[in-house]
């Protein structure tokens, strides 16, 4: 199914209650998930089908970064010397390279990026600032705050 971005795919509560229950296990069984939302397991994988190919779900692993090694969370503010598309488009170009950001997010108010850099330790995240950073010449601001933990964090949810 060819979506364009903005195009808004309709939920009914079924989908939702799948969504739900997906979000809290994603390993349940195609029947135990039909089971749980009161479906036969035809009708459900019919439903799960439409809601991959929509782009609503998709299928992804989470990783827990202490378990991984990563000792050193932060996120790091960006503001670009100037904000024309072309130098925006290069530098979210750049940090795609970067195996340590994690995530980026173009935002909108006192700063041009937000970006989460996961590492080993605060000396791995300074040869990040000092060796890959510094390279990006577009670059007027960095401002870092550092994660301390996450009492709450949801990859995935519906309001």
């Amino acid at each position: 199914m060819d979506r364009k971005p903005g195009d808004e795919v309709a939920l009914d509560q079924t989908d939702r209650r799948i969504i739900r229950l997906l979000v809290e296990d994603a390993g349940l069984s195609n029947n135990r998930l039909a089971e749980k939302v009161g479906l036969s397991p035809a009708p459900l994988s019919r439903r799960l089908a439409r809601l991959e190919a929509s782009g609503v779900i998709r299928h992804t692993v989470i990783v827990d970064p202490r378990a991984a090694g990563i000792g050193f969370q932060a996120f790091l503010e960006v503001t670009l010397e100037r904000t024309a598309p072309r130098v925006g488009e290069r530098f979210i170009d750049l940090v795609r390279r970067m195996p340590e950001v994690v995530e980026c997010h173009t935002v909108a108010g006192d700063f041009d990026f937000l970006l989460k850099i996961a590492v080993k330790d605060v000396a791995d995240y300074r040869r990040l600032l000092w060796s890959e950073f510094e390279r990006i010449g577009e670059i007027k601001t960095l401002r870092s705050t550092i994660l301390l933990d996450s009492p709450k964090m949801q990859v995935s949810a519906l309001p």
